[in-house]
């Protein structure tokens, strides 16, 4: 099995191959909790999925701009052509956030070279800048040094582009985290859900290291000592609703569909809820 959403990260199997162990488990508890089966679409392509429906009802706060953890570390996924088109399109804005094109100018290289490098190399920086463990995103800037973005998200947002938008602009594995999908080694059906208490043990992120998902830690003393103004309580919400035009452009309106009247259904979320229009990905 692997973890789907990393199948293209640079360092390949070591990082998306699921363990023999983190496979059992995963096959334990989707076996004990009630799944919903629905299909999704990336990218074009179908894909059948069993969803760990409940989990979407978990609450969360995925509001980067109260938080000083470093999600945008290591560059999860080779990029993809819309995105380096995108930044070539955009290489002035771009520049303005990374300082990527400033850098590597003062380091000796080439206009030439740095635009050959956006095209073609893993990280659209020179290989050989690239460090062995990642500590940020090449595509992620600090603005005056404090919480941790996203440069194609804000130029998305700058330009005003619409959530179907931004979906397609940026890896589907920074749209979708740190919702884990799972799948089986010929893509044959994919498992989906998020970090908790009861997954974090096969999942690929850490619920326990996770703020955005984890509203205990988010209040402890030591998150808010490196996060002053902190995570307000009243601002997480189901993660059906902070995630729903994410989910809907990035897995397909039928999966969102389908979980959110199954949330609905099963009074895990409410009607009422539904009128929050609470669009994650619009945040500025």
């Amino acid at each position: 099995m692997n973890y789907f959403l990393f199948l293209n990260h640079p360092k390949g199997k070591e990082v998306y191959k699921v363990s023999k162990e983190r496979e059992e488990m995963l096959k334990e508890h989707f076996s004990r909790v009630d799944i919903l089966e629905t299909e999704v679409v990336m990218r074009g392509i179908k894909y059948k999925a069993l969803v760990d429906y409940s989990a979407f009802s978990n609450l969360a706060n995925f509001d980067c701009f109260k938080c000083q953890d470093p999600c945008c570390a290591d560059n999860p996924t080779v990029y993809e052509k819309i995105t380096r088109d995108f930044v070539l399109e955009n290489i002035e804005s771009y520049n303005k956030k990374t300082k990527n094109i400033d850098i590597l100018l003062e380091s000796g290289y080439e206009v030439e070279d740095i635009i050959k490098s956006i095209k073609e190399d893993e990280c659209m920086v020179p290989n050989e800048t690239v460090e062995a463990e990642i500590s940020l995103c090449t595509c992620s800037f600090k603005p005056n040094n404090e919480s941790v973005l996203c440069s194609l998200h804000s130029i998305c947002l700058e330009k005003n582009m619409s959530a179907k938008e931004i979906v397609e602009k940026k890896p589907l594995v920074c749209s979708l985290w740190p919702i884990d999908i799972i799948s089986e080694e010929d893509k044959s059906l994919l498992y989906i859900t998020v970090p908790d208490d009861f997954t974090t043990g096969f999942t690929i992120e850490d619920y326990y290291d996770t703020p955005c998902i984890n509203k205990e830690l988010a209040q402890s003393s030591s998150f808010r000592r490196k996060n002053p103004i902190g995570f307000l309580e009243d601002e997480y919400v189901p993660i059906i609703l902070a995630y729903g035009e994410t989910l809907k452009y990035s897995l397909g309106e039928k999966f969102y569909n389908d979980v959110k009247e199954k949330l609905v259904e099963e009074n895990l979320i409410f009607v009422e809820e539904l009128i929050i229009k609470e669009k994650q990905i619009f945040k500025k």
